[in-house]
């Protein structure tokens, strides 16, 4: 049973724009490639938990956003 909202990564999109984050300052938080949080972000790669509570500590925010 999957444990992040399917819609998740236009979540965090959504986060990001409205609050001027670029995904690199996040991706590089979260010490993976801007290319690897772009794939994620836009599908190509699973959002799965894990990467969703990385992003969240990253951003200081909680994790719930993204979870069931």
């Amino acid at each position: 049973m999957p444990v992040v909202k399917e819609n998740a990564n236009e979540i965090l999109s959504n986060y990001l724009d409205s609050h001027g984050i670029k995904q690199k300052f996040v991706a590089d938080k979260m010490g993976i490639s801007s290319a690897t949080f772009n794939s994620r972000l836009k599908g190509r790669l699973k959002f799965d938990a894990d990467f969703a509570i990385a992003a969240a500590r990253a951003l200081n925010i909680n994790a719930d956003i993204f979870l069931k």
